[in-house]
């Protein structure tokens, strides 16, 4: 029998207990073709893997391979083709064959890299069954669909398959093809499951909608039966990559199956997935059932960006803000922190309309937590095509693309992406200036370090978020000398080393570990853990605006005291206005006026962290999107007399 291989590797996350995700697309594609008893019979599936082992080690370790298959994403790309070129020259008559995400649609790959033999365009499932049976059997492999291949000096790519039914396609999961996986326990495995495939969006920057495929379901006796999988197995995290839950009515009975079986068993300990867009109540009350039960990740009220002009050129649309607005409140109401996302780079944004969208997202009520991704220009997107590139005049960055919180292993191959720094709309240094707003708005505002002081001044004085944040940066370039000024160095010159190449979106920052941090992250952690030079520097700065001496020095007492410290297990802030009743007016959308009274914010902690390592994974890596870094009276660590 002729021994296959398939290879999907993917990072292991966390140093002491380990996590990884089941190598989910591979073992699709494996149940798929071995359902068929003629594969069966012709060839032997090997172990999978989905490790990043050193590649020598991973080539030793195969046993006369005759077909090797390699799902490549923007994590696995160079890993992939450095293990298929060792593979080919140990084994030449070995098969080596690409698929997934990173594929390029005009299999450019093909020309790149000799040592590929075939590459598989969209849906994995159909063309590798069709190809492995075209070669026991001799067929011709123009009838292969979405399939690349030589022809001499040719290369030949075949129609695209029709979009398919998935009802029939067996799990992976239930089939038994992970089992020799979880032997081992030294990991904790998470997983990644579908309940449907497809995505009825067109969105230009997103490589989904592009595929142009219909919303298909599996069954529900399938998707049962796997949440029970996953009990037996203990499987903490679940990341449904539904690109849009929620959009039927049948999820909120996946919803149910899923508490049932955590109250039942315990797992799953906590479920992730991508919202749908258009069915806000419906998101809502799954939302609140997920959350009652400890189950659901924050829910995502997403615009992209804020520009008529961006949304018009990448497809999207956007809900009024009169709405964004009650769904926010809702979500407060039940003390749920839904998060709002940017994407920047985007054509047709310029600094002005991305540094007032955030604005405008703070202004609605959404000031926890606005997360800004940079651009990536994905290969199978409309953005990525040559069209797009040169219409919008895109200019990109290419740098070394790490998953966030992760280890960064010198010796590893290093794998890339592409970002947009520049449009017809946005030159490279407002690319730059943007970000940096970015950085200093979420570091800052959302992760509550300045957002008090931010929010009362734009309430009682009318500075605007967007101001008090520009005049911060600029404050800081004014003042080398104080601990903002360094701050707004080493951010410039963190920008600067992403646009040349030189460092990574995520990278490791001196004093935290070596685990992987936005900057936006340290930004925060710099701050909060430098208390006494920080909160002097925001004094001095907010001295220039026109408000009263008093009031602002007891509110910049009152915001360094509600951010989490360590080593501290109690401690009593002394104040002469009551801003904790303002500010839980002001959050939950009241009329707030501020009272001079007499009263002691008393802040505890029943466990304190010692190290700075455990503050920032705590508190910025594990709680950032619930609030962690603050005390708060919803937590019960805060409490106010009088």
């Amino acid at each position: 029998m002729k021994n296959v291989y398939f290879v999907q590797t993917n990072s292991v996350f966390g140093s002491g207990v380990r996590s990884a995700y089941l190598p989910y697309s591979i073992g699709t594609i494996a149940a798929y073709a071995w359902a068929d008893e003629r594969i069966k019979n012709e060839y032997c599936l090997k172990k999978f893997i989905f490790m990043r082992d050193d590649v020598d080690t991973i080539v030793d370790g195969m046993d006369e391979p005759y077909f090797v298959g390699l799902s490549c994403y923007v994590w696995s790309m160079e890993f992939n083709k450095a293990l298929a070129r060792k593979i080919k020259e140990k084994y030449p008559d070995c098969l080596i064959v690409m698929g997934g995400h990173s594929i390029s649609p005009d299999a450019k790959e093909m020309k790149e890299y000799p040592y590929i033999d075939f590459l598989t365009h969209g849906e994995g499932e159909v063309p590798t069954k069709a190809l492995l049976l075209a070669l026991c059997e001799g067929a011709e492999l123009k009838n292969v669909p979405s399939l690349s291949f030589r022809e001499g000096t040719k290369i030949v790519t075949t129609e695209n398959a029709p979009v398919c039914d998935i009802s029939d396609f067996p799990s992976p999961y239930l089939e038994g093809y992970f089992d020799e996986i979880l032997k081992d326990t030294s990991i904790k495995y998470s997983v990644i499951w579908e309940t449907n495939r497809g995505c009825p969006n067109r969105c230009a920057y997103c490589d989904w909608g592009v595929l142009k495929s219909r919303v298909r379901m599996f069954p529900m006796e399938r998707l049962k039966a796997e949440i029970e999988w996953m009990a037996k197995n203990k499987i903490e995290y679940i990341y449904c990559s539904d690109a849009n839950f929620g959009l039927f009515d049948r999820d909120e009975e996946i919803t149910d199956l899923m508490i049932e079986s955590k109250r039942k068993t315990g797992y799953p300990e906590k479920f992730k997935t991508n919202f749908t867009k258009n069915r806000d109540e419906f998101v809502f009350k799954l939302s609140c059932k997920m959350f009652d039960e400890g189950l659901g990740k924050s829910p995502t009220l997403s615009f992209q960006t804020m520009s008529p002009e961006a949304l018009k050129n990448i497809g999207r649309t956007n809900m009024s803000l009169e709405h964004f607005k009650n769904l926010m409140q809702m979500y407060t109401n039940r003390g749920i922190m839904a998060y709002s996302e940017l994407i920047l780079g985007l054509p047709g944004e310029t600094y002005e309309s991305f540094s007032e969208g955030i604005e405008t997202l703070f202004k609605c009520g959404q000031h926890k937590s606005v997360i800004v991704y940079p651009c990536e220009l994905l290969p199978n997107s409309q953005l990525g095509s040559k069209e797009s590139v040169e219409n919008y005049q895109i200019k990109v960055c290419r740098t070394e693309f790490r998953q966030h919180h992760s280890a960064v292993d010198s010796n590893s191959i290093k794998e890339f992406s592409d970002n947009i720094i520049s449009t017809y709309s946005m030159t490279l240094d407002d690319w730059k200036r943007s970000y940096i707003f970015a950085l200093y708005a979420q570091g800052l505002h959302t992760m509550c370090l300045t957002m008090m002081i931010a929010i009362y001044l734009c309430n009682e004085k009318g500075i605007g978020y967007k101001q008090f944040y520009e005049g911060l940066i600029n404050w800081s370039k004014e003042n080398p000398e104080t601990l903002c000024g360094e701050l707004y160095r080493e951010c410039a010159d963190f920008v600067d080393a992403v646009i040349d190449g030189r460092d990574s979106f995520k990278s490791v920052f001196e004093g935290f570990g070596k685990t992987t941090w936005g900057f936006d992250e340290y930004l925060f952690m710099k701050g909060a853990v430098n208390p006494d030079r920080f909160y002097l520097d925001i004094k001095n700065y907010v001295a220039s605006f026109d408000a009263d001496e008093d009031i602002m020095s007891d509110l910049i007492k009152y915001q360094r005291g509600i951010i989490k410290k360590m080593n501290m297990t109690r401690m009593d802030i002394e104040l002469n206005y009551d801003f904790e009743a303002y500010f839980d007016a002001v959050l939950n959308n009241k009329h707030a006026e501020l009272i001079k009274r007499k009263n002691t914010v008393t802040v505890t902690e029943e466990n304190p962290v010692t190290t700075i390592d455990e503050y920032a994974k705590e508190y910025v890596w594990y709680g950032r999107r619930d609030d962690a870094p603050v005390y708060s009276a919803k937590r019960n660590n805060l409490k106010v007399t009088y």
